[in-house]
């Protein structure tokens, strides 16, 4: 583990907190834990995703052929080095069971306490790592006075773990791993931030939530980064988000307290309650949304919503992975343009890893449709819009993509994203430069041309904008 961080009490009520033991720069990275206490894949990444690497090896790979494991045939690897490597970690302790079970694989909660029981039990985590671990909150009285569903499944997963470790270790304590597991872990995503499964080291966990968080997580294979999302002087809290801190306060506050069991007070929080909507105009404007992927319009008593805030932000997101199921390639470039040059700026900063995403997200597309992607296969139950006339605009795309590419490429240094993340990035701007180059001209050296293309895509946005409403 490689920290500039120290645990210590934190104010308002938070526990215990991590605070900077040196002055940190925006996207240097805070904390590198290189093992996790537990780290398990969603049950259907077990089908596509190696449980050894996590997926690291195959990262940014469409050839990615993995090989069962002979005994259980649950979990996959890329190869032998990543099967030994998951053996020694605790596959060994836990291939029977699966085998017993087959072909039922457990609930991914109930694989992750299980495996914690059985590397507890073969004492195969260190003496510290275990005390910060038993020192994680539970809230099993919260649970269980507000989440009886909950608590049910707990219960049933302790009970089912125990029997199947064939362990001593009493329900009640094997309850209180599945309860930190809840509490305390964090979506494990890859390198482009898909969640995979879900992950939990305690040291991590000692960070705690703000609305207004200074720094963000961010994972390869089973590796943890936390980056500086601004700069943090020696001595200041790191704080992280455990929500969408884009949502209104009423949202961010029924989802905190409806997983965290806690009531934010961060000053953010604290300012914007007193104007805080009504549950009922939240649930109005939250549920704003249309089977398809048209925004339905808002009663007349509620103004238009703006499209820098939600829940357009997250309609836009669903609408493009919609139009992209569907084929729609050049309406669902549109709108990542739209999100590209008009939301992003306004909700994230420059660094910012969704922003980071978005941006390779919207270069990716544009070479699909650069190179002539077949849109054959769409739909027909899908064609009642019309395609967005992206051939009207006469926009060069690959200037457009090499603007993209470059743009993340500079900034890298203060970009929050992962290793893995910036090396896709490098690959692809290198392979595209080299093909101007080789067609004799140098980007670098056409700014008036990147910038009348610019001018074409924002002719493109305010025409979709405009036929929003």
């Amino acid at each position: 583990m490689s920290s500039k961080t120290t645990p210590a009490p934190a104010s308002d009520g938070l526990g215990r907190g991590l605070f900077a033991s040196t002055d940190l720069a925006i996207g240097e990275t805070v904390l590198h834990i290189s093992t996790p206490f537990v780290a398990v894949l969603d049950k259907p990444r077990l089908e596509d995703t190696c449980s050894g690497c996590l997926g690291k090896r195959h990262l940014g790979s469409y050839e990615n052929t993995l090989k069962a494991c002979r005994g259980c045939h649950v979990v996959k690897y890329c190869d032998k080095t990543c099967q030994s490597k998951d053996w020694k970690f605790a596959h060994s302790l836990e291939c029977g069971i699966y085998q017993q079970l087959q072909p039922r694989i457990l609930p991914i909660n109930a694989r992750a306490v299980l495996r914690m029981v059985l590397r507890n039990g073969r004492k195969k985590y260190g003496t510290e790592e275990m005390k910060l671990f038993l020192e994680l909150e539970t809230h099993i009285k919260d649970i269980r006075d507000e989440n009886e569903a909950q608590w049910q499944r707990i219960a049933l997963c302790s009970k089912a773990v125990k029997t199947y470790a064939g362990t001593e270790m009493q329900e009640e304590f094997i309850s209180a791993f599945g309860a930190k597991l809840d509490l305390n872990s964090f979506n494990l995503t890859n390198a482009v931030y898909d969640r995979i499964g879900v992950y939990l080291h305690p040291y991590a966990a000692l960070i705690n939530h703000s609305c207004t968080a200074n720094a963000v997580v961010g994972f390869e294979g089973d590796e943890l980064y936390v980056k500086a999302l601004r700069p943090i002087a020696k001595g200041d809290q790191i704080f992280i988000s455990y929500v969408d801190a884009t949502n209104p306060y009423s949202v961010r506050r029924t989802e905190l307290r409806g997983r965290y069991y806690f009531d934010c007070r961060c000053e953010r929080c604290q300012t914007e309650s007193s104007s805080a909507p009504t549950s009922s105009e939240t649930a109005a404007t939250t549920n704003n949304h249309h089977p398809h992927h048209r925004p339905i319009p808002p009663p007349a008593h509620f103004p238009p919503t703006p499209i820098t805030t939600q829940p357009s932000v997250s309609l836009r997101d669903e609408l493009i992975v919609s139009l992209l199921t569907q084929g729609k390639f050049k309406t669902a470039f549109a709108h990542a343009t739209i999100r590209y040059t008009r939301i992003d700026p306004v909700v994230y900063a420059p660094h910012h890893p969704i922003r980071q995403l978005h941006a390779w997200s919207l270069s990716k597309l544009a070479i699909l449709l650069s190179q002539g992607v077949d849109v054959s296969h769409r739909s027909s139950s899908d064609d009642d819009e019309e395609e967005v006339a992206l051939e009207k605009f006469e926009v060069n795309l690959g200037l457009i993509i090499w603007a993209v590419l470059g743009e993340l490429v500079a900034g890298e240094e203060r970009a929050c994203t992962v290793p893995g993340f910036k090396g896709l990035v490098r690959e692809a701007f290198g392979q595209v430069h080299g093909e101007f180059l080789a067609g004799g001209l140098d980007p670098r050296a056409m700014g008036a041309e990147v910038k009348r293309e610019w001018g074409k895509v924002g002719r493109l946005v305010d025409e979709v904008l405009e036929r929003e409403g």
